[in-house]
């Protein structure tokens, strides 16, 4: 008798696999590639804050390196984290779902460029360019309220409502470069490195 129930446990522990994938490894991967583009480029924006604030250089090798230096870090790291885990798909249907809103966002920023980029070399206008990263934050605040919709964990919505303050707060600090390059970088440490580490946290708790 404890023989067979063992097995039905052991049986539904394996449906639920099926079904819900590895949602630990699945916050992990997600959860460091996260922190990390938030950590570096946050950064990156910092440093632009202060080139625009006069305080580093807006020429030169200081600047090359500010310009350059993030992507050529981030890019060698994805690449790694993505290899790891290339064996561990996503297969739990929630999991599958909110994995692919955030994978069409990826889309939608290469639309995004085109539509307002042309807009803006036609224009001549930095100011029209501008409202690029604060159309991302949005796209990333419905993103997370979708993932909130799905899990209901009250700090996913958190980070959706960060997400739209920082949309707008962005959006009406355009005339003002300096502020607005300041808040996209505490934005990003704020609305991305620190959800990527939250889920790096529960990974590695759970």
């Amino acid at each position: 008798m404890n023989t067979d129930g063992q097995s039905a446990r052991d049986d539904l522990a394996f449906l639920r696999t099926l079904v819900g994938g590895d949602e630990n490894l699945q916050m992990r991967t997600f959860g460091e590639v996260y922190f990390i583009a938030g950590l570096i480029y946050g950064g990156q924006m910092l440093l632009h804050a202060a080139q625009a604030m006069g305080l580093l250089p807006g020429a030169g090798a200081v600047a090359l390196a500010i310009g350059l230096g993030p992507t050529v870090l981030f890019i060698p790291v994805l690449v790694r984290i993505l290899y790891r885990d290339r064996r561990n798909p996503i297969r739990g249907a929630v999991g599958r779902a909110i994995a692919s809103i955030f994978s069409a966002l990826g889309l939608a920023n290469l639309v995004l460029i085109v539509v307002i980029g042309s807009l803006a070399l036609h224009q001549h206008s930095l100011q029209t360019w501008l409202l690029y990263p604060c159309t991302i934050f949005i796209l990333q605040g419905a993103a997370w309220m979708f993932t909130y919709m799905m899990r209901r964990h009250a700090w996913h919505l958190a980070v959706a409502l960060g997400w739209f303050v920082l949309a707008v707060a962005a959006g009406l600090s355009i005339p003002s470069l300096p502020y607005f390059i300041l808040f996209v970088g505490l934005g990003l440490w704020a609305c991305m490195a620190l959800p990527g580490y939250v889920l790096l946290r529960r990974a590695g708790r759970d």
